[in-house]
């Protein structure tokens, strides 16, 4: 007689069948039973829903807050999952769940339940950045600092957050400045490279300094901008020379090994770096920082730049929102608010208990968007969740931004989306150079929520496509053609190119062969076709995907609801502007986004706080 399927075995295939669950996260809690058979059911199921959540981006489950985990599942389903989970039993067998003391699939820390693995990045991200950052520097001496600070910021305001952060960080060894588009990080990272230069030349130092961003376009981006501000800024000529201007993916920067998600650089064969600035720091998940604070030296200094408020990574984990997490923002310990005083005239009548806030710097005055600024002010109101603040931008009829009605209707469609391409399209239509695709592809980018669906990037990329059939600019059965952007989805090592990285098609000059052209460290290199690794047509590309890239013209696409539309990805499509701001979509589905924030599972905020109180 066929035995008869356990409450577990129904709940799990039920759940899956309605993907809520995943073929993975089954397999993982089969492969626990098979491993351990005593697990109970409570276990198994947890085991499920930890995978399942990763895959959502959370580190780990909050024990107390299962029934706001399950909230999405239908009644029924929910229910059952309940009952399960609230048997009584003892979760923590130090077989199948363990406390962290020895090797278990998973374990329960702070009442939060994480994969091994995962539990380990986190505990290692904590103690290295509190550690670092409670960590004796050779400070530079308070005048010293304050002739320096002069020297380099010369602004009357107050209080000037720029002198600040760069008075922040000056004397960590890590340190995270935050702030929003046009607050002048790449103008504050580069005078407080001069100083540090400038200190460490005097005291007889050619410091190593070493700058990276997570993808490919990040730091090319922060490579050219780390350029442009050296020559808009009275720097002397041997500091200069020593201010680096290429920038490194973050693969690259580690020694990315092929076929391993391991890297050359780790705790036993550490950079060679005095001091390391990563851009696009919002990006980096929580395995990537676990490898990145792995590989720094006891004495490298690192400083995180990036904006706390934008997406969380693609992959788990919200780790600079987690550390830019402190009560108060601008708000330091009593010794260096002292030192801040005195070195920037900043005062401030709260002091922080949190030491790890001494580390922390905000930016919070925007240069670029002015008050007549409709896309700073639409970025405001979003970032603070003002859903009525949406209405009162629209009203306002601001000159950079555009607000377009949606239509079901593929032409009219396709007609608001041309509108945009119009320069790239003439280029692709007299065969011009990469260098004027990639500076033209740069000027205009369609962003969307989703992937599939009538506005998602995989339908509006195949339109565009059927429209140039239609212009004889492509061929219908050759996925390539000139002007064709591609963006790389999966790391390839050996070929240096990474996921997020974007290439051009276009003719050779010289053999009048199709290659692909990449621009990487200042630099454009061209490949065939042929040896690319996964990529997808780029002409529209999910928000996510856009993060570390700017245009000066964006138009983002939300005409349905869409379960991962909320604030923070709202926000990342709005800021990736720089000009000008497009709307196709329905209002009433922005403001929903806007009302919503998500938060990430994680317990590093929490675990930098207990660390950094405890030392």
């Amino acid at each position: 007689m066929k035995e008869q399927p356990s409450a577990l075995q129904v709940l799990l295939d039920q759940a899956l069948q309605v993907k809520l669950l995943q073929a993975m996260d089954l397999q993982f809690s089969q492969w626990l039973k098979r491993q351990l058979p005593n697990s109970s059911d409570c276990q198994l199921l947890l085991s499920a829903l930890v995978s399942e959540q990763l895959s959502q981006g959370h580190v780990c489950i909050d024990l107390a807050a299962l029934e706001s985990t399950l909230e999405h599942w239908p009644v029924q389903l929910r229910h059952s999952a309940l009952q399960i989970l609230r048997a009584p039993q003892t979760l923590i067998d130090m077989q199948i769940i363990g406390d962290g003391s020895q090797l278990t699939p998973l374990v329960i820390d702070n009442n939060r339940l994480y994969l091994y693995r995962y539990w380990q990045y986190e505990c290692r991200v904590a103690r290295k950045l509190v550690g670092a950052g409670n960590a004796q520097l050779e400070e530079i001496a308070a005048p010293v600092l304050k002739t320096l600070l002069d020297k380099y910021f010369d602004s009357a305001e107050q209080p000037d957050w720029q002198r600040i952060a760069a008075a922040v960080t000056s004397n960590r060894l890590i340190s995270v400045i935050s702030g929003g588009p046009g607050t002048g990080k790449t103008t504050t990272v580069t005078k407080l490279l001069a100083i540090y230069i400038e200190h460490q030349l005097a005291i007889g130092r050619r410091p190593i300094i070493q700058l990276a961003a997570p993808t490919g376009k990040a730091a090319a981006r922060l490579s050219e901008s780390i350029a442009q501000a050296k020559t808009k800024l009275t720097i002397p000529e041997q500091v200069l020379a020593l201010i680096p201007e290429q920038g490194k993916t973050l693969h690259r920067l580690l020694g990315a090994r092929p076929k391993s998600k391991k890297f050359i650089h780790n705790s036993d064969n550490p950079l060679l770096v005095d001091l390391l600035i990563i851009d696009e720091a919002s990006m980096i998940d929580l395995p990537m920082m676990a490898s990145i604070v792995d590989a720094l030296s006891s004495q490298t200094r690192m400083i995180l730049i990036g904006d706390r408020d934008q997406l969380a990574s693609v992959e788990a984990g919200s780790v600079l929102g987690d550390i830019c997490a402190a009560p108060q923002i601008a708000c330091y310990s009593k010794a260096q608010s002292d030192q801040l005083a005195e070195s920037c005239g900043f005062s401030n009548s709260q002091y922080s208990q949190y030491p790890f806030a001494d580390n922390l710097a905000f930016l919070q005055k925007s240069y670029r968007f002015s008050e007549h600024s409709g896309i700073g002010e639409l970025a405001r109101v979003c970032n603070a969740g003002d859903v009525a603040g949406v209405d009162r931008v629209i009203a306002a009829d601001f000159d950079d931004l555009t607000w377009l009605q949606p239509s079901a209707d593929d032409a009219q469609l396709l007609s608001q989306l041309l509108s945009g391409y119009t320069e790239y399209i003439a280029l692709m239509k007299t065969a011009r150079t990469a260098t004027e695709f990639l500076a033209c592809f740069n000027r205009f980018q369609v962003l969307c929520a989703m992937r599939v669906g009538p506005f998602g990037i995989e339908k509006i990329n195949q339109q565009l496509e059927q429209y140039f059939e239609k212009q004889q600019l492509k061929e219908p059965d050759n996925r390539w053609y000139v002007g064709r952007p591609v963006m790389i989805t999966r790391n390839d090592n050996q070929m240096q190119l990474y996921n997020g990285d974007v290439g051009i098609a276009c003719k050779d000059p010289e053999t009048g062969q199709l290659k692909v052209y990449f621009e990487r460290s200042g630099e454009i290199h061209a490949l065939l076709p042929s040896r690319l690794p996964a990529h997808e047509t780029v002409f529209a590309m999910t928000v996510h995907k856009s993060q570390g890239s700017e245009f000066d013209h964006v138009m983002l696409v939300l005409a349905q609801a869409a379960k991962v539309a909320n604030r923070e990805l709202i926000y990342t499509a709005i800021t990736r502007a720089k000009q000008r701001f497009s709307f196709l979509g329905s209002v009433k589905v922005l403001q929903k986004a806007v009302a919503e924030s998500t938060q990430r599972s994680s317990g590093l905020a929490q675990r930098i706080w207990q660390v950094s109180s405890s030392e």
